[in-house]
């Protein structure tokens, strides 16, 4: 069995792999350390797992698990099934390493447009050489909406909403809502469609905390996959001993 964790921003993800096959996941909020020891004392199958983190303090989890089990803490130079062509690897992020993989696995030999809507909203592409060539980066839903609360005298701090009623807001909420949700659609869209200029036949990932809000207002042809990272990642730690 294989444990796969994701280290991210505001959540820890964790899944528990029987080869290729998903057996179940997990979120954590918070006190990541302590849920990971539950899973393998839950799971004494458990002999080998992968580590994304994005964040410095949560290491004392990879220190722990490298005292249980091989553990596989992911950065650039792991072996991974294709091509790195950014011009700084060193600063890729891991998540975005583990999508393209994911993305791979589940399309080979495809131009894929890979959509990360978490924390930030990131934009991979992956031709059908297996090239990871770069994307972008830009504000997260919420990070949107607190960056217009924090940097203002007088806007309210605003949450996600399921559904955007209204294109032109009629009060402050509306407009906040509008500018914020629907600003982050149009910069979707815009991105799709640059993408699908150069690839024509060009295939779009949905991923992300925030791809449930976004996947239905979405007029462009998308596949939603929502556990495309801890996908990625298992790959990454078979091909290790490939």
């Amino acid at each position: 069995m294989n444990l796969i964790l994701d280290l991210g921003n505001t959540q820890t993800k964790a899944a528990v792999f029987l080869q290729k096959k998903m057996v179940k996941k997990y979120v954590f909020q918070k006190d990541a350390l302590n849920e990971i020891k539950n899973l393998l004392i839950r799971y004494p199958g458990i002999k080998q797992g992968i580590v994304s983190s994005v964040v410095d303090e949560k290491q004392s989890a990879i220190h722990y698990l490298k005292k249980q089990i091989n553990i596989v803490a992911l950065d650039h130079k792991t072996k991974i099934p294709l091509s790195i062509r950014y011009k700084t690897p060193n600063t890729l992020g891991k998540d975005r390493i583990a999508a393209a993989v994911g993305a791979l696995a589940l399309f080979p030999k495809k131009n894929i447009l890979i959509i990360d809507a978490g924390t930030c909203i990131k934009y991979n592409v992956l031709t059908s050489k297996s090239e990871f060539i770069g994307g972008a980066i830009s504000p997260g839903l919420a990070m949107r909406y607190k960056a217009l609360h924090h940097f203002t005298d007088k806007l309210p701090l605003l949450t996600i909403e399921k559904k955007i009623k209204n294109t032109i807001g009629t009060s402050t909420s509306e407009s906040i809502k509008s500018g914020v949700q629907r600003g982050a659609l149009f910069e979707i869209e815009g991105y799709i469609h640059l993408f699908k200029k150069e690839y024509k036949q060009g295939i779009v990932l949905l991923t992300g905390g925030d791809a449930h809000f976004l996947a239905n207002a979405l007029k462009n042809s998308i596949f939603a996959a929502p556990d495309l990272i801890l996908s990625g990642l298992n790959e990454i730690l078979l091909y290790q001993h490939s």
